[in-house]
């Protein structure tokens, strides 16, 4: 008797299965030559670089550079923000010492007015008698004398 059906249909799918051609999803080797023996530019180097490079891994190259930069750029936005952030807080802390010792001088110097006002009363309390005015000398002229010199 012969094959069923199903048998004949499965052994057939087998063998056009073995005869298509397979295809390879590896990249093609290429051989480059360089004018120059041992050494290459930096160019030629690109250009077999870039040349050999299959364009769907091109495109996925491009994708990974592109989220590696925004992902840099975010994370230097984010430490840019946080420096200014902290240098907002110690300015401000600075505006409020340097108010806090405004205040401090403009209370020393009310208290010093207010001694240098009570002075010529406290000065007649112990009897003190007020001055003439007072006698400058310009000494800018003055040259010293030998005798002065050599007395010391």
């Amino acid at each position: 008797m012969s094959a069923s059906p199903r048998v004949a249909r499965s052994r057939s799918k087998a063998q056009e299965r073995s005869t298509r051609p397979t295809t390879s999803t590896r990249d093609r080797l290429q051989v480059t030559t360089s004018s120059k023996t041992g050494t290459s530019t930096f160019a030629s180097r690109m250009r077999g670089l870039v040349g050999g490079v299959h364009p769907r891994r091109m495109r996925l190259f491009h994708f990974v550079c592109a989220l590696v930069f925004l992902g840099a750029s975010l994370i230097g936005s984010l430490v840019l923000r946080t420096q200014m952030i902290e240098d907002s807080f110690a300015i401000t802390d600075t505006q409020q010492s340097i108010g806090r010792l405004t205040q401090d001088i403009q209370e020393k110097q009310t208290e010093l007015d207010a001694l240098e006002a009570s002075l010529p009363s406290k000065a007649q309390k112990l009897g003190m008698v007020p001055g003439s005015d007072a006698l400058t000398i310009d000494l800018s002229g003055y040259a010293a004398s030998n005798d002065a010199k050599g007395s010391k």
